[in-house]
């Protein structure tokens, strides 16, 4: 157990070494640059020295032997001090390379905040266009081809990325969540399950990888393995723990789904949440537990007012409850919404004729 936890541990900083390398690898390229520029000055710089001294012997009347070794010294050193200036110069535009990489590339990212799309496309690709291998490029490049709706092209670009760094998480996420919004499940689970085989300490990855299950495919049992495995890697992930609350009411496990749901409202730092609040109104009332179940609801309109969905939780404990004017004024307010209306406007019906449709 010990051995495997430790292994855990190993495989999460393994990962987090290799994209931190990426991220950082300008960095490290401009601090490596900069030391070897200074050494390569400082071997010139005695270099010279060398040569003012040898000039000084040549000018004191040495022997024809003497003037000879002298001369061969100073070529040496000469030519030496020329490979020098040489390397200097290749590194120098190594660097400006780097620079303008990445200049092109913030500016691509200040272009895309301010939503100047062509602005950004246009500096991505000129980084891209320095440096193939830029992978922050092609992946801000797929953000702004996103918010243009070039889906294709935005694919095309997140792919780029990982293919230039296998451990680059950003753009698996993005990857995936656009082919899950372009309802192609299959192949954003196919991503998520790539990226996870380099990193299966990501709990974000194992949560994306859920709420396909969970949204797009109805496959609950799944989607709540994932969510569950997402918890366990990350004890305070609250959108984890929601989310395995909304499976587990699904597969029938109101029990465990009312754990999950506290849990996620326990440890997230949001001031209003309420969607957990809600989900835990529907696992009370299929639990036949009213008066929770009015609670949690009451508590999901505190967090957002007029909210539909917990309003008619809210109308539906209070029916049970035999507390029908109550009943009637939450289903009133579900029936604001237009998606809510009929099924309100239902409910109000039978309260309100009881006596044609029979009591509860």
């Amino acid at each position: 157990m010990v051995l495997l936890r430790n292994l855990e541990v190993f495989m999460r900083l393994s990962v987090r070494f290799a994209t931190g390398l990426v991220l950082t690898l300008t960095f490290l390229l401009f601090s490596t640059a900069t030391i070897l520029s200074q050494d390569l000055n400082q071997q010139k710089q005695a270099k010279r020295k060398q040569v003012t001294e040898l000039d000084a012997k040549l000018n004191s009347n040495p022997t024809p032997e003497e003037y000879e070794d002298l001369i061969k010294k100073r070529e040496k050193i000469v030519a030496e001090i020329k490979a020098i200036d040489k390397k200097l110069m290749s590194d120098d535009a190594a660097m400006k390379k780097i620079n303008a990489v990445k200049r092109a590339s913030n500016y691509g990212n200040s272009a895309l905040k301010l939503g100047q799309f062509p602005e950004a496309l246009k500096h991505y690709n000129k980084a891209i266009s320095l440096d193939s291998t830029f992978v922050q490029a092609h992946y801000g490049k797929g953000l702004t081809l996103k918010k243009q709706r070039k889906y294709k092209e935005a694919l095309a670009a997140f792919q780029a990325a990982i293919d230039n760094n296998a451990a680059y998480s950003a753009a698996y996420l993005a990857l995936g969540t656009t082919y899950s919004q372009l309802s192609q499940p299959d192949k954003a689970i196919q991503v998520y399950n790539q990226a996870i085989q380099y990193d299966p300490t990501s709990a974000k990855m194992h949560y994306s990888l859920g709420e396909v299950y969970l949204n797009k495919k109805k496959n609950y049992k799944k989607a709540s393995n994932n969510f569950q495995k997402a918890t366990q890697l990350d004890p305070t992930y609250d959108r984890a723990f929601s989310s395995l609350g909304v499976s587990l009411i699904e597969l029938g496990k109101l029990d465990q789904a009312v754990m999950a749901l506290e849990n996620a409202l326990a440890v997230t730092k949001k001031k209003r949440w309420e969607g957990p609040h809600y989900r835990l109104a529907v696992a009370y009332n299929k639990k036949s537990a009213y008066s929770k179940a009015k609670a949690a609801a009451i508590e999901a309109l505190n967090n957002k007012k007029n909210y539909a969905p917990a309003a008619y939780e809210a109308g539906k404990a209070c029916k049970e409850l035999g507390q029908f004017n109550q009943a009637i004024k939450y289903f009133g307010i579900a029936g604001k919404s237009r998606v809510w209306k009929k099924t309100a406007d239902y409910e109000i019906d039978l309260i309100k004729n009881r006596d044609k449709y029979g009591s509860y």
